[in-house]
């Protein structure tokens, strides 16, 4: 993998080549062969994982992998490990703003979500949007494009999503349906979209073969920045046909050891550095969990 500075201006200090982080980051990047997540392995010390704890929710540092073997693979942690390319399970960006409190791990949080009711997560400024006018001013142009492009290459969509609070992912999480595996998502930054194809309607054959077109043509989609854009799962098959991001190299971790170099600075007395990732939005949208 190449090396990131994830810091987002913060000053991050090299890695050590003798930890046994920089010897082995490429053994928990991607899957294997049966769609299982090539999960860290190696030991970190007590001081280590209490950092990757109290900072960024991690029980099991053995839960965590890059997702991934590219520039744009993020790490991330899952609350369970999985078992098969089918098996579903909630997964989450290390760094990423969301619900989840100070102290509290993944699994706690998951827990305390699951027990709310559902309308408790739906206050806040601008708890979601479908205008392209509230992403990521430095992708909302880029966008805007493909969308057009899309239709004059002779897509029929509609955009049914773009910003969504971190209250908007714990709403959809703690109403359950499958509907989201995660408390963190690049919606939160402004740098996701989803957009339906057709009459949106997943569950007709015509309409999945209409998305896995789309999902073919934006993913080889040239853009300005030279990040593609990127969809989840595989191009035919998916838990969320409609979603469509574009990640920043700035947003998250592309090691552990990043993860643990931010962890330090932003558990430090008088810390400047805010353990999650600020979003870059549109000023009039509010976001009170960076921390």
């Amino acid at each position: 993998m190449a090396n990131r500075d994830r810091a987002a201006g913060a000053t991050v200090a090299s890695a050590d080549a003798s930890r046994p982080d920089s010897e082995s980051a490429a053994s928990y990047e991607g899957v294997d062969a049966r769609g299982i997540p090539h999960y860290a392995t190696m030991s970190l010390s007590a001081d280590d994982a209490d950092v990757l704890r109290r900072a960024y929710g991690v029980e099991d540092p053995h839960r965590l992998y890059v997702s991934d073997s590219t520039e744009e693979g993020i790490l991330k942690y899952d609350t369970q490990r999985k078992s098969c390319r089918s098996c579903y399970v909630n997964s989450y960006r290390m760094g990423y703003v969301s619900v989840r409190r100070p102290g509290e791990s993944w699994e706690e949080a998951e827990r305390r979500v699951r027990r709310t009711a559902p309308s408790v997560f739906t206050g806040g400024a601008h708890p979601a949007s479908a205008s392209t006018a509230d992403l990521d001013p430095d992708v909302r142009g880029e966008v805007e494009t493909m969308l057009r492009d899309a239709r004059t290459a002779g897509f029929r969509l509609r955009v049914t999503a773009t910003y969504r609070s971190p209250l908007r992912e714990a709403f959809l999480m703690a109403e359950g349906h499958g509907r989201t595996h995660t408390l963190t998502s690049n919606h939160s930054y402004g740098r996701a979209l989803d957009i339906a194809i057709g009459d949106g309607n997943p569950a007709s054959a015509k309409t999945r073969a209409r998305w896995v077109t789309f999902r073919r043509w934006v993913t080889h989609r040239p853009t300005s920045a030279g990040v593609p854009f990127r969809v989840l799962g595989r191009l035919d098959h998916t838990w969320d046909w409609p979603h469509v991001e574009l990640p920043s190299a700035t947003i998250g971790f592309g090691t552990i050891e990043e993860a643990l170099q931010r962890g330090r600075m932003c558990l430090a007395v008088n810390a400047t550095v805010p353990c999650n990732f600020p979003p870059h939005l549109p000023p009039f949208l509010a976001h009170p969990l960076v921390r």
